[in-house]
C-alpha cells in the first residue's frame, strides 16, 4: 500500500478528524486537489474531506475542537469549518447522475462507497483518496491510475463522456495543462475536441464563472483557449498579442485586476444583452464602446471617463495605444479633476438654478483636465468672469 507524507501542521489536524470519524463509525478521507498537490510536491492550503457518513456531524466535532465557525451548505449535507489555521470542507460521499441528452447539473445521492464518490470526479489525478482512519492513516486509494498519470504528467478523464456530462471540465483541463505543465492524454484530448460543442449548452453563470477562473490563472490562458478552439466555438474575440502585453503591463502599473478587462475584450463583437451579465458590467460594455481614438482626443471625454470602472479604463489603455497617455493621466490625476465648487455654492454666487449650473461644473472639469485651472480660487474666478460677467468663452 502506498502512503503519502503529510505536512506537520496538517497531519495533526487530519489525525484528529480520523480519530473522531472512527469513534462515530464513519470512514473519512482527504481527497482531490490537496492529495494531487502533495504528490506533486506543491503546497496546498485546501483541505477537502469526504466522509462516508454524516459530514455535518463530523464537522461539528471539529468545530468544537478548534473553536471555529461552522457554515452549512444546504443543497447537500456538507459544511465548511473556518478557524484560525484556515478552513476545511466536509463533504458527504455521493454519487452523481447527469441528465441524458442535455447539459445540466447532476442529481446527487449519498453513497457508502468511496470508490463511487471518486468515480464522479473530473480527472484521474483528482480521483485519489488518502485514508484518515488511524489503522490506515495516509494509505492511498487510487482506483483509476491517478498516481501513474501524475508521474507521467498526464491529464486523463475517467470515462469517454466526461466532457459531455460536464463541459466545464474542458476549461479545467486547459487550466491544468497550463498551471501544472501537464499534457492531455491522447484519448482525453480527442474527446475534448469532439465535445467542444457542448460548451454552448452551459448557462451564462456557469460559462462566465469558468472563464473568469481561467483568467485568474493569468492572461497566458487565452492562447490555450484559442488553440483548443474554445473561443471560436463560443464566438468570443481573441485579443491581439500587443493588447494582451499592454493590459498585463497596465494592470501592474495602475494596480487593476484585469479579469473584467479581458471579459470586455473577449465580448467585443457580442451584443451586451446576449451575454447574461449583471447591469453593472453591461453598462460598462456600453460605455467603453462609445469611446474610440477620436473621442479620446476630445477634451469632453473626461466626463465619460468618470463613469468607467478601473478595468474599463485599463481596456481603453490597451485598446488605443496612440492615446494611452490620456488614460494614464486620468489614472494619475483624477482625484484632482473633481470640482471644489458644488452646485449650491455656484447658485449662491448668483447663477440661476437650471442647466447652466451643470455646464459650469463640466467646464471646470475640462479646464482642470487641460491644466488651465488648478484650485478653488480659479474656479470662483471662472464663474465670476465668464458666467456672471456674461462672457461664454474661456
Amino acid at each position: 500500500m502506498i502512503r503519502i507524507n503529510l505536512p506537520k501542521g496538517q497531519r495533526k489536524i487530519l489525525k484528529f478528524i480520523g480519530e473522531q470519524s472512527e469513534k462515530l463509525g464513519y470512514s473519512v478521507y482527504l481527497v482531490g486537489g490537496p492529495v494531487r498537490d502533495l504528490l506533486l510536491g506543491r503546497t496546498s492550503q485546501d483541505i477537502d474531506i469526504v466522509c462516508v457518513g454524516d459530514a455535518i456531524k463530523l464537522a461539528k466535532k471539529f468545530r468544537r475542537k478548534v473553536k471555529g465557525k461552522l457554515i452549512y451548505h444546504h443543497d447537500f449535507p456538507n459544511a465548511t469549518v473556518k478557524f484560525r489555521g484556515g478552513k476545511i470542507d466536509f463533504v458527504t460521499a455521493r454519487r452523481e447522475k447527469y441528465p441524458r441528452g442535455k447539459v445540466g447539473l447532476p442529481k446527487v445521492e449519498k453513497t457508502d462507497d468511496i470508490i463511487v464518490d471518486l468515480k464522479r470526479r473530473d480527472f484521474t489525478f483528482n480521483a485519489i483518496a488518502c485514508d484518515l482512519i488511524p489503522t490506515n492513516f495516509c494509505d492511498l486509494i487510487d482506483p483509476f491510475g491517478g498516481l501513474k498519470d501524475c508521474e507521467k504528467r498526464l491529464i486523463r478523464i475517467l470515462h469517454p463522456d466526461s466532457f459531455k456530462e460536464d463541459p466545464t471540465r474542458i476549461f479545467r483541463a486547459i487550466r491544468f495543462k497550463m498551471k501544472l505543465e501537464f499534457n492531455l492524454e491522447h484519448d482525453t484530448e480527442k474527446h475534448l475536441k469532439r465535445d467542444l460543442k457542448y460548451l454552448k449548452g452551459l448557462t451564462h453563470d456557469r460559462l462566465w464563472k469558468e472563464i473568469k477562473l481561467c483568467l485568474k490563472d493569468g492572461s497566458s490562458i487565452l492562447k490555450f483557449l484559442k488553440d483548443y478552439r474554445v473561443l471560436r466555438v463560443l464566438k468570443l474575440n481573441y485579443p491581439d498579442d500587443n493588447f494582451i502585453e499592454r493590459i498585463d503591463i497596465g494592470a501592474v502599473q495602475f494596480g487593476v485586476d484585469y479579469v473584467n478587462t479581458y471579459i470586455l475584450a473577449l465580448t467585443e463583437k457580442k451584443r451586451p444583452k446576449s451575454l447574461g451579465f449583471d447591469n453593472r458590467l453591461s453598462r460598462q460594455i456600453e460605455y467603453v464602446r462609445k469611446i474610440d481614438n477620436k473621442r479620446l482626443m476630445n477634451v469632453e471625454v473626461v466626463h465619460e471617463l468618470f463613469y468607467l470602472e478601473d478595468y474599463s479604463l485599463l481596456y481603453l489603455f490597451g485598446k488605443y495605444p496612440a492615446n494611452s497617455i490620456i488614460i494614464e493621466n486620468f489614472f494619475d490625476n483624477r482625484g484632482e479633476l473633481k470640482c471644489e465648487l458644488d452646485g449650491m455654492t455656484i447658485k449662491k454666487m448668483g447663477v440661476k438654478e437650471g442647466p447652466l449650473v451643470g455646464e459650469i461644473l463640466n467646464k471646470i472639469i475640462e479646464l482642470r483636465w487641460t491644466g488651465k485651472i488648478t484650485g478653488k480660487e480659479d474656479e470662483v474666478e471662472l464663474v465670476r468672469k465668464y458666467f456672471l460677467g456674461g462672457k461664454n468663452d474661456d
